[in-house]
């Protein structure tokens, strides 16, 4: 067995023999524990980190993955109601608004002639004061005028009922697991390249219209997807 591998089944063990452990040795104290390198203890790190165990946060050390959240992409329903029924704490963080022009992906799915003028939202979802997804929002600026200046981090489908009179009445979600965007990764405090999952989510009023297009970034031990086809 290798250095790394021996590292990685100590630290499963452990994580399997006490169930309250919150936190997982330092580096440097595996580092003295095995008598081996940053790189060869930061290999196993990165194994049990790729299985959905643990997960690591900038300057304060290595975790314990508590439960996922269970999602049923079938059912419509949002991340307030989800979190709060499965008994975490959730938060929305604004990272950014701007106006701007969108990809070409996302002009032909609001079926728009010539290149239209966008909302684009960028916000932080986290459980439990843990990162989880970054999404992006994407809503016609034309038919949301003023909507910088709502509680963007409060409900965007509230926002847009009680406000604009638009109500959201089904979604399609497309999932796709991909590698995290730079940029993404720095929000959620998972390493560069690292595995994502993906989903693309439309959501549409009463007369079938697109009403936003959703680009959300989950981290892949965060979220468990659950379909009841009843």
């Amino acid at each position: 067995m290798l250095l790394y591998q021996e590292i990685r089944q100590y630290l499963f063990a452990l994580i399997a023999e006490h169930s309250e452990l919150k936190k997982l040795p330092s580096e440097r104290e595996l580092l003295e524990k095995f008598n081996s390198t940053r790189i060869t203890v930061r290999e196993a790190l990165t194994r049990l980190e790729a299985e959905g165990i643990i997960y690591r946060q900038n300057r304060k050390g290595w975790f314990i993955c508590p439960p996922r959240l269970k999602w049923d992409p079938v059912k419509k329903v949002n991340f307030y109601q989800l979190a709060q029924e499965q008994h975490f704490t959730p938060l929305t963080q604004l990272v950014s608004f701007e106006t701007t022009a969108a990809s070409e992906v996302i002009n032909d799915a609001f079926e728009l002639g010539s290149p239209g003028e966008f909302h684009k939202i960028c916000r932080v979802r986290s459980l439990d004061e843990r990162p989880v997804m970054v999404e992006e929002i994407y809503c016609l600026a034309s038919q949301f005028d003023d909507l910088q200046h709502k509680p963007l981090e409060g409900s965007i489908t509230t926002i847009f009922e009680q406000d604009y009179g638009v109500n959201v009445t089904h979604e399609r979600s497309s999932l796709i697991v991909t590698a995290i965007p730079d940029d993404k990764a720095e929000l959620l405090n998972v390493n560069k390249g690292a595995l994502c999952l993906k989903i693309i989510r439309q959501r549409f009023n009463q007369l079938d219209k697109l009403i936003d297009y959703n680009l959300e970034y989950w981290v892949h031990s965060t979220i468990e997807i659950e379909v009841d086809s009843k």
